[in-house]
């Protein structure tokens, strides 16, 4: 039995070194960084900000606020809005496309362009799960 174990312990160590020879030169991924300028992010929007701003439709009635922000696994952004919220506590949850709001309105409000809050609230509440 014990020379059992001899056979097998030199088994073990050149596998060992098979192995790191052959982790050591498998291909990186290669991740190509972008140089981002500064002026370009400074006319871009904080979440934070864009938080504390009412979201109102395109005939300017209040439906409610950003309660958060939900980014997919797909590389779409979605915002979680508190319908009917305007204290910032809590409101009908729901999860709309990013690419919906209309941020730069001369109002400085954010826009939510063809909807009513009555519609808006027939809309199945968002449950986030993490």
């Amino acid at each position: 039995m014990n020379r059992s174990r001899f056979l097998f312990l030199p088994v073990v160590i050149l596998t060992t070194v098979i192995l790191t020879l052959w982790v050591d030169r498998a291909p990186g991924q290669e991740v190509a960084l972008t140089p981002m300028e500064a002026k370009e992010l400074a006319r871009g929007y904080r979440a934070e900000t864009l938080k504390i701003k009412p979201v109102v439709n395109d005939k300017n009635e209040t439906i409610g606020r950003i309660s958060d922000f939900i980014f997919g696994k797909d590389g779409n952004i979605y915002v979680v809005l508190a319908v009917g919220d305007f204290t910032g506590v809590g409101g009908h949850l729901i999860a709309i496309p990013f690419r919906s709001l209309k941020l730069d309105d001369p109002s400085g409000d954010i826009v939510l362009p063809g909807v009513s809050r009555a519609a808006l609230e027939k809309l199945p509440v968002f449950l986030g799960s993490r």
